[in-house]
């Protein structure tokens, strides 16, 4: 009798589970953000084009951290100012970023590793800001719309006395000016 009761359980638990499957059908996935950053505004998804897509907030994906969207950071070399060929790489993909979001007010903070005296490091994240300041406004961005500060060694990106850490720290940010 147990043995007819288990495989009466296990046979309905089955065919429960294969009647879910069979009854549902797959949707197709949906691409929620279809947004080329080199097209104009009205090519984002959700734009208002009537898609039913919510509208894609281009500002803040450049302040989302990791975002593929979004600014990147770019690296210095020790004791220097000069931009990196990979750091004018990055502007130049960041500078397109930015001319699709009229308006928006962009603070470039400068940093420096955990070496040097506070008011050299303050300094040099200074020359460092103004240095892809220069850049950006080379590549078309407005002046006006790009302001700098320097934070010296002040936030560190990584912790420790190495040189994987002072490269890290070595660098220039983006973010949403207030």
């Amino acid at each position: 009798m147990k043995q007819n009761v288990r495989s009466m359980v296990l046979f309905l638990t089955v065919t429960a589970v294969l009647g879910m499957f069979a009854g549902c059908k797959t949707a197709p996935p949906i691409d929620v953000l279809t947004t080329d950053l080199e097209g104009d505004d009205s090519s984002a998804a959700g734009s208002g084009s009537g898609d039913g897509l919510p509208p894609v907030d281009l500002e803040n994906l450049l302040f989302e951290p990791g975002s593929k969207y979004g600014l990147q950071t770019v690296y210095f070399d020790y004791n220097s100012s000069n931009l990196r060929s990979d750091s004018m790489a990055t502007l130049r993909e960041n500078a397109e970023k930015i001319k699709q979001v009229p308006g928006v007010m962009i603070q470039v903070a400068g940093h420096c590793d955990s070496r040097g005296t506070q008011e050299y490091n303050l300094a040099l994240g200074e020359r460092r800001a103004l240095a892809v300041r220069q850049y950006l406004i080379q590549l078309g961005i407005p002046g006006d719309r790009l302001i700098t500060i320097s934070y010296g060694k002040e936030f560190p990106a990584a912790m420790g006395e190495s040189e994987d850490a002072w490269s890290r720290n070595r660098r220039a940010e983006f973010n949403r000016a207030r």
